[in-house]
């Protein structure tokens, strides 16, 4: 495999100098502002307030890095016009285009497999990612996918992973409480965290299994503490106080009991144990994506303590009625609007919202009866997103997580796909795994070591600035030395050969950069780290790093004789000027 050239050597010591400077949240970011008065857009008959329009390309860029997973210029063209509200409103309102599921059964067939697996499922992730029109919605469900965490690591399906992912879209805009029994009954997530197959006690020793009653509790709605509105711990007598404790999960898990896999209309015949085992009798594909199914006869009939909720002895088991119990409990704690509030914020906007951005988030939530459309909404249009305040910047934003950042390139950067261009029942991108911190990512969509996601939502870095400011950046969890210049080794990489896997069709890496539109500024530094700049962030560099980076580009020769060579010198620097702008605060860091 060839390595990239001078891109990624020479400058690798500038990418580790802007990366610390990211790190510490040194960018400044542009205001903004707008009027009260409204207009009627012509062609959409959308009433357009002043206020809900982006003043100009950095306040366009923010929102769409907030909400889509890259900026476009055709997104922010719509934005300008319709403005923020109206754009979140068409958004919700797209039809999805194609479904993971069917992306990933025609990546697995395609390919030649026999079952689909998670490496169709990268496929699908990607292909979704970066071409779906409806970006929010998209962007939402990666969102819930690192709160509602399953993996392929454990779950190596391609079908229910998939199809898990396909749940989690469709209820990227529904009611919480809808979201918490989808994922509760998804078989992805019953073999993940162990409830598909879990039985009721015996009397002889046997007791059910507790793994999803506490992670359902403690990571999926109300949290390890009590919270106040604002998301901070609400303590008496100066200490923190438990959500639940270990009675509550012993009855949470008998709620948990008798749900399995599900049962085939057309297997009704069988016997009851052979379906919920899933032997030969009852064998059938709607098993691996369909909702789990109760069987009574492995349902627990005693009473179920939980939360302040005692579900009584049932002289006949109905494992609905306890699940029922369970999740509207679990949906109007006080703890679940804050909680899930405040990581919907992290996960779009900042990794420090203020209290007043959570509680005001947190009363839609509670206003809405946890609309996820209605809270999205308002974490987006919150002044706080929109309008940060200049003299709060050094703790405001995020750093971006490694796969946000590449996603924002594929979408940038003209490019192409043989695969996904070779078309199909469902086009796909032969994406590849980036989990290697060392050479690639260091991630991998849907595929977190554990069901604590790749990164804890309060993770701060020990013995840190930000920890001695009481601050938390989630993603830090997952930077390292190591990372940070695999990162940048790995985009003068992909520049260079392309990425995603070999396609044997088209004899290269499966997606391929076209770059030729800024050769007419090779020549010219300057303009081409400006131009590059304003592409990918909406805004030029400031002047130290634009300084640096003019430099370097200066200093890569662009005078061979040869055209062939020259043109590889031309490409060379507009790579490099693309290098210089992804490892930028600017880039990397959300602001």
């Amino acid at each position: 495999m060839r390595s990239a050239p001078s891109p990624r050597s020479c400058h690798r010591s500038s990418a580790w100098r802007w990366f610390a400077l990211t790190l510490a949240l040194l960018l400044t970011a542009c205001g903004g502002g707008g009027g009260s008065s409204t207009s009627i857009d012509p062609d959409t008959g959308l009433t357009v307030s002043a206020s809900m329009v982006p003043s100009n390309d950095a306040e366009g860029y923010r929102f769409l890095t907030q909400a889509t997973f890259g900026p476009t210029a055709s997104d922010l063209a719509r934005v300008k016009r319709i403005g923020y509200d109206n754009w979140i409103d068409e958004q919700f309102k797209l039809p999805i285009q194609s479904s993971h599921l069917s992306t990933v059964e025609f990546s697995a067939s395609t390919l030649g497999q026999s079952q689909a697996y998670a490496h169709n499922v990268t496929h699908s992730w990607w292909t979704h990612a970066v071409r779906e029109p409806g970006q929010l919605r998209q962007r939402v469900a990666f969102a819930l996918s690192e709160i509602f965490v399953v993996s392929t690591l454990t779950v190596d399906d391609g079908r229910s992973a998939a199809s898990y992912l396909d749940m989690l879209t469709v209820h990227a805009d529904a009611n919480y409480r809808d979201l918490l029994e989808a994922v509760a009954l998804h078989p992805a997530m019953g073999q993940y965290l162990s409830h598909l197959g879990n039985r009721k006690e015996d009397g002889t020793g046997r007791v059910p299994d507790e793994n999803f009653a506490r992670e359902v509790m403690q990571l999926f709605s109300i949290g390890l503490h009590d919270l106040e509105d604002s998301g901070r711990p609400r303590l008496v007598n100066g200490q923190t106080v438990e959500t639940y404790n270990a009675n509550d999960i012993k009855g949470l898990a008998r709620v948990f009991t008798g749900f399995s896999w599900h049962w085939p209309s057309a297997k009704s015949a069988v016997e009851w144990w052979q379906c919920f085992w899933r032997t030969l009798e009852c064998r059938d594909p709607s098993q691996d994506v369909r909702s789990m199914t109760g069987y009574g006869q492995a349902h627990s009939t005693s009473a179920k303590q939980f939360l302040g909720v005692d579900v009584a002895a049932q002289e006949t088991a109905d494992p609905k009625a306890s699940l029922k119990a369970a999740l509207d409990r679990l949906a109007t704690h006080p703890n679940t609007a804050p909680f899930i509030s405040r990581q919907l914020i992290q996960r779009l906007v900042t990794s420090n919202p203020s209290d007043t951005y959570v509680a005001d988030v947190t009363r839609v939530f509670r206003a809405q009866n946890g609309n996820l459309r209605a809270v999205v909404k308002a974490i987006l249009l919150h002044e706080e997103a929109r309008r940060p305040p200049s003299v709060g910047l050094s703790t405001y934003g995020k750093l971006r997580e490694p796969v946000l950042r590449l996603s924002h390139l594929l979408r940038a950067l003209p490019h192409t796909s043989a695969r996904f261009t070779a078309g199909g029942a469902a086009p796909f991108y032969l994406a590849d795994d980036t989990s290697d911190p060392g050479t690639q990512l260091g991630q991998t969509p849907l595929r977190a070591p554990s069901v604590f996601n790749f990164f804890r939502p309060g993770y701060t870095a020990p013995q840190s600035a930000m920890a001695a400011q009481g601050m938390v950046a989630p993603e830090m969890q997952i930077t390292s030395e190591t990372s940070v210049l695999g990162y940048a080794n790995f985009v003068a990489t992909i520049l260079e050969r392309g990425w995603g896997q070999w396609n044997v069709n088209s004899g290269n890496w499966d997606i391929q950069f076209d770059l030729s539109g800024w050769d007419t500024l090779a020549g010219d530094p300057p303009a081409l780290i400006d131009a590059m700049a304003q592409h990918l962030v909406g805004h030029t560099l400031p002047d130290d790093e634009r300084n640096l980076a003019v430099s370097a580009i200066t200093a890569m020769p662009i005078s061979a004789t040869d055209t062939t060579v020259l043109a590889k010198q031309r490409r060379q620097r507009i790579q490099a000027a693309i290098l210089m702008v992804a490892v930028s605060p600017a880039f990397v860091i959300q602001q």
